[in-house]
C-alpha cells in the first residue's frame, strides 16, 4: 500500500502540519529555552513536562504517519522531536550559574579532561 497523500506537495504540507503540532506540544509541555536555562540543573519538573511532550509528540509523529501512511511525515516531523528533545535535554542540564552541564548527581558532567595538554 502506498501513501495516501498523493503529489509531493501533500506529503510536505502534511509534514510541515505534524511538525506544527510537535512544536506546539513541546510549547505547551515545557517553558521556553531560556526559562528552562534559568532554573536549576536536572529540576524534577522540566524532566516531568519533557516527558510527557516527547510522548505525545511521538505518539501523534506515529500516529499521523500510519493514517496518512507517508514515510515523509514521520521522517520531517520525527527529526523536529528528536532536536527539541535533545535541545531541553541540554538546557536542563546546564547550570544557570556556570552555562556548564551539570550531572544528574550535583556533581561536574565531566571532570579531569582538559582540551589543552597540561605541562606536569
Amino acid at each position: 500500500m502506498g501513501s495516501l497523500l498523493k503529489t509531493p506537495q501533500a506529503s510536505i504540507g502534511m509534514a510541515l502540519a505534524t511538525s506544527g503540532l510537535v512544536y506546539g506540544l513541546y510549547t505547551l509541555n515545557i517553558p521556553s529555552l531560556a526559562g528552562v536555562h534559568a532554573t536549576k540543573a536536572n529540576d524534577i519538573n522540566i524532566q516531568a513536562g519533557r516527558k510527557k511532550a516527547a510522548i505525545t509528540a511521538g505518539v501523534a509523529v506515529v500516529g499521523v504517519s500510519a493514517i496518512s501512511r507517508d514515510i515523509n511525515v514521520f521522517i520531517v516531523a520525527g527529526a523536529l522531536l528528536i532536536v527539541l528533545d535533545a535541545s531541553c535535554r541540554h538546557a536542563n542540564a546546564s547550570s544557570p550559574k556556570t552555562g556548564q552541564l551539570v550531572s544528574p548527581d550535583g556533581g561536574p558532567a565531566v571532570t579531569g579532561v582538559s582540551a589543552v595538554p597540561v605541562a606536569a
